[in-house]
């Protein structure tokens, strides 16, 4: 399998518990820029080849925001009982960081995890450096931790600093200059679903996949993934492929209480973090590079499939827009994808069979994938402008209002999680975590859906659950 080490904040709480172990550094987002839209209008991104930095743009207009994130585990801080700081040298020249929160409780036991902000105009002054040291170290100045910058750094922090707000496509991934690399790159869906709780969610989930298994295409497609739920996060349930040349499908759903309601995300690219070995590593469907490149397509497959799931469960619990005509794709090597109406409601003699969908709202359709743009349509409630080519060659533009359907789901959820997986002979799994794959902790100062405890919170919560145990053990 590809695996790409990495630790992340995500697995603090279970490190805690399980002991520690000897490592530093954050995983590597190499010159990636990863893009991200909360509910409340923000806008973010983030890269980093070392640590991570984020981008934050508010729907207030102001200017941009950036953060980086720290993190380190070693034996090193366990020893240290002082204050811990941040520190960020560009070609041996001090870049200005501001703690966000109290250095005090970025650091428990043996791990230290914490953002920065830093200013634009120093952001800039880094960009063009050739060397960088990033630092963790004492109130002597004593360097407790060091990552090196490496060759991409300064092109990493350049990407970041040319994204603009019109530069987030969908969720996980930047509009790139080429469509034909935007189809290829993986994304990271994500929905909210209206009054129903992560528990009735995670049942839906289960469930459907069910009662897809009762027709042959859904057989075909779903029958050879087995549905986990995650011991030590009940945000989290997965669907665990079998092992498919030397990879393994991996499906995570995230499930997040929000307003209410659920935000529902999911995940096909995540971290696992391996108990025995004491390292977190990454899998899923994406992997179509090194030892599995000859699977590519199998694994594209994959993914398409499991972003209908996710468009099955926003029909189900939102009321949805329905334009009127089904769409087919098709796609040559080197280009974007090509979308053309396979049928089209009777009532719509602006529309035929064949035409070429262009653009929607203005937008170019060739960077989506077919479920992607979908789930677009499937979430707009107002009417649409379609610009189109028609099989004898006439472009137009088409201003379709949608019919709106009422949400599918009409049956009774369960509340009682534990109950229905016990019913259901449904497996939990605590030997991986798999909730850093959205990169949520990346993303918290830009989302409140995905804030966490600081590491001191987390560490004092394990202390106290520790001599809960030992005291009724005593009993």
């Amino acid at each position: 399998m590809y695996f790409r080490k990495s630790l992340g904040v995500a697995v603090l709480a279970s490190v805690f518990l399980a002991g520690s172990v000897e490592a530093s550094g954050m995983f590597p987002l190499g010159t990636n820029v990863l893009a991200h839209k909360s509910p409340d209008g923000n806008v973010a991104f983030v890269t980093g080849p070392d640590v991570p930095l984020l981008k934050v743009y508010r729907p207030d207009g102001s200017a941009a925001v950036y953060y980086f994130e720290f993190w380190d585990q070693s034996r090193k801080l366990a020893k240290q009982q002082g204050p811990i700081h941040a520190r960020l040298l560009a070609d041996g020249q001090e870049i200005p960081l501001t703690p966000v929160g109290s250095e005090a409780d970025m650091h428990a036991a043996d791990i230290f995890s914490g953002q920065y902000s830093v200013s634009e105009a120093a952001l800039q002054q880094a960009a063009g450096a050739k060397s960088y040291q990033f630092q963790l170290v004492n109130e002597e100045g004593k360097v407790l931790w060091q990552q090196e910058g490496k060759g991409k750094t300064t092109q990493a922090i350049g990407r970041l600093l040319a994204a603009r707000p019109q530069s987030y496509l969908r969720e996980g991934v930047i509009r790139d200059e080429k469509a034909s690399d935007s189809v290829r790159r993986d994304a990271r869906p994500r929905i909210f679903l209206p009054n129903v709780s992560p528990t009735q969610v995670q049942a839906w989930l289960f469930l459907h996949r069910q009662s897809l298994l009762k027709d042959k295409l859904g057989k075909a497609l779903y029958e050879n993934f087995d549905f986990y739920y995650h011991k030590k996060d009940s945000d989290i349930v997965v669907f665990s492929g079998r092992p498919l040349g030397d990879g393994l499908p991996l499906i995570t759903f995230e499930t997040r209480p929000y307003n209410g309601g659920t935000m529902l995300a999911l995940m096909k690219d995540q971290e696992r973090y391996d108990r025995w070995q004491g390292a977190s590593y990454t899998t899923g469907t994406m992997q179509a590079d090194d030892d599995i490149v000859s699977l590519t397509s199998t694994w594209r497959f994959l993914d398409d499939q499991w972003d209908g799931f996710l468009n099955d469960a926003y029909k189900a619990f939102n009321d949805y827009a329905d334009f009127g005509f089904a769409l087919n794709m098709t796609h040559k090597k080197g280009e974007g994808n090509r979308f053309f109406v396979a049928s089209v409601r009777e009532d719509l003699p602006a529309l035929a069979k064949g035409d070429e969908l262009l653009s929607l709202n203005g937008e170019n359709v060739a960077w989506y994938k077919p479920n992607e743009l979908q789930l677009k349509l499937l979430q707009m409630k107002k009417p649409a402008v379609f610009h189109i080519r028609t099989s004898a060659g006439e472009e137009r533009d088409v201003s379709i209002a949608p019919v709106i359907k009422s949400k599918e789901n009409a049956s009774v959820l369960p509340t009682d999680r534990d109950a229905f997986f016990k019913a259901h002979k449904i497996k939990g799994d605590n030997s991986a975590d798999v909730n850093a794959g959205n990169y949520p902790e990346l993303f918290m100062l830009a989302d409140s859906t995905y804030k966490q405890p600081s590491v001191r919170e987390l560490w004092e919560k394990a202390q106290q659950e520790k001599a809960a145990a030992k005291a009724a053990k005593k009993k």
